[in-house]
């Protein structure tokens, strides 16, 4: 499916944590992801919570500064597993797990968290709806929204739905484009269908191709694989989203080498190529 090849917008380039390594600190990662031209961070709440714990809050603040850096979402769990399926009797500690999140979003200047159900989830979408209410109905006691990022098919097919019976307001739908292609869904189409304003936070990663015999397709930079990346983000763009996009490519490990120069590649590929007409220019941020 092709659009107009014409559509720019003004999305802004990010970073997810996971694509220098799960593992690597804060103090490693701001840094290097500033050198490599990021202005906005996704990371998980609890790794925020313990750099801020060793080292205080305004150390924090100096170090995102000085690294001309934002936190854009704080990605975190509602309970252990981190999802919006934890049983009936873990609900409760989950929630009180959610609103100590919410205090450090809002101390940190983080308009947005994240939250999400896993592929294997059985949980019907009514659940995933109420429950997603009931945490947007904390964070906007905090001005903050909260996204969700649905990995189970069956779920995926009725996210505009969810959305919908959830309430709407504060809550937004984390789309992650190698996700829905994972799912066997068309990321252009799937996104296309969702009701305007859904979408709040956006994951980017390409598929490796060809596909493997065994396993899952590898994610790879954007351009490096065969997901129609530009058409996705030009249905974002029509869809009236113009928040920030995140690369996400996961590894469990720091890089050995330089981050900073893998980091400065991830922002390469999201500014520069045919991908680029989509994106902010450095001084207009």
């Amino acid at each position: 499916m092709t659009r107009n090849p014409a559509r720019t917008a003004e999305f802004t380039p990010a970073v997810d944590q996971a694509t220098a390594g799960y593992r690597l600190p804060i103090d490693q990662l701001v840094p290097a992801a500033g050198r490599a031209g990021f202005p906005v961070l996704e990371v998980p709440a609890f790794a925020l919570a313990q750099y801020r714990l060793r080292h205080g809050h305004t150390q924090l603040v100096r170090l995102l500064a000085r690294h001309r850096l934002r936190v854009g979402q704080l990605s975190c769990g509602t309970g252990t597993p981190a999802d919006l399926t934890v049983p009936p009797d873990r609900w409760p500690k989950a929630l009180q797990a959610w609103q100590r999140s919410c205090r450090l979003a809002h101390a940190v200047g983080c308009p947005r968290l994240s939250v999400f159900v896993p592929r294997t989830a059985t949980a019907g979408g009514s659940v995933v709806a109420a429950r997603l209410g009931e945490l947007a109905a904390v964070a906007g006691g905090n001005g903050l929204r909260v996204n969700v990022e649905l990995h189970a098919p069956a779920l995926l097919e009725e996210a505009g739905r969810i959305w919908q019976a959830a309430g709407c307001e504060g809550t937004g739908l984390l789309v992650d484009v190698a996700a829905l292609a994972l799912a066997g869904l068309d990321p252009v189409e799937h996104i296309a269908c969702l009701p305007r304003g859904a979408v709040g936070w956006v994951h980017l990663a390409d598929l490796a191709d060809p596909v493997p015999e065994e396993g899952r397709p590898a994610r790879v930079l954007p351009g490096q694989g065969r997901l129609p990346l530009a058409d996705a983000l030009d249905a974002l763009a029509t869809g009236g989203y113009t928040g920030p996009v995140a690369a996400e490519i996961p590894r469990a490990e720091p890089y050995t080498g330089d981050t900073a120069s893998h980091l400065a590649r991830t922002a390469t590929a999201l500014t520069s190529g045919p991908l680029a007409r989509f994106f902010t220019p450095e001084g207009e941020r």
